[in-house]
């Protein structure tokens, strides 16, 4: 089934190459350009101290990985859903719910992975790239427990909720939530105390919290990773139960 759906999204990769591969090159660019370039002149240095470079572009790839996942879970759970035009087919594939969406989650992720580390030989290219091998490679750890946690959101989205505006309108919130509210851009030291306890221990703004924790100490906190990855399992298995009771109907 995995193979079935890398084969599909790279079908579909195809057939639009030219304008996906314009929007995949300027994100990096923008997002540097835009970001990086007026707020480090700024911020110099995070509040822990943490260079701003090694502070905002690994937020980038987050940033980046976070609108990569969404177009594949989008589709097949909200917008082909909504038109009837999908869950039949699930119904009657023989695979057990819990495979399908872990499947989903996968390509998804796999796909989302592929685009950060795009992006990563880009921003190399612009700036002299402030993350070792080995914090690169812990780097990704995260970020995949991360993609598996929001991936889990937006089929959660994509299942309970049937409206096309108020779909677009959550996922408009999602991703300002996303760009501000995670630590990928702006440190959760210049919120007020209260919005700050708030967004340290929302669940997406984890695995970033423990991949900041490891390049200012090189400690890994294996609890916090742990944690993040048994809810984004449980949340599957939530997932699981919400399609059953959609097919059902």
């Amino acid at each position: 089934m995995i193979l079935a759906l890398l084969k599909r999204r790279l079908w579909l990769w195809q057939n639009r190459l030219i304008p996906s591969l314009i929007l995949l090159l300027a994100m990096p660019v923008i997002l540097f350009a835009l970001v990086n370039l007026p707020l480090k002149n700024i911020m110099g240095h995070s509040l822990s101290g943490v260079p701003f470079e090694l502070w905002v572009i690994p937020g980038f790839i987050f940033v980046i990985s976070s609108v990569g996942l969404f177009p594949l879970l989008y589709r097949d759970f909200f917008d082909l859903r909504v038109h009837q035009k999908v869950l039949v087919h699930v119904a009657l594939a023989p695979y057990r719910k819990r495979m399908l969406i872990g499947g989903y989650l996968i390509v998804a992720g796999i796909e989302a992975m592929i685009l950060s580390l795009i992006s990563l030989v880009i921003f190399s290219g612009l700036a002299p790239f402030p993350l070792t091998v080995i914090d690169t490679l812990f780097m990704m750890v995260c970020l995949a427990v991360y993609l598996l946690l929001l991936g889990n959101y937006f089929i959660s989205m994509g299942l309970l909720i049937d409206t096309v505006t108020t779909f677009f309108l959550i996922t408009f919130i999602t991703f300002i939530f996303i760009l501000f509210g995670n630590g990928f851009i702006i440190e959760f030291g210049f919120f007020p105390a209260g919005i700050e306890n708030f967004l340290r221990w929302q669940p997406l703004s984890i695995p970033y919290q423990a991949f900041q924790l490891f390049i200012r100490s090189g400690i890994i906190d294996w609890a916090l990773l742990f944690s993040s990855l048994l809810l984004g399992l449980l949340w599957m298995l939530g997932n699981t139960t919400i399609l059953k009771r959609k097919l059902r109907h």
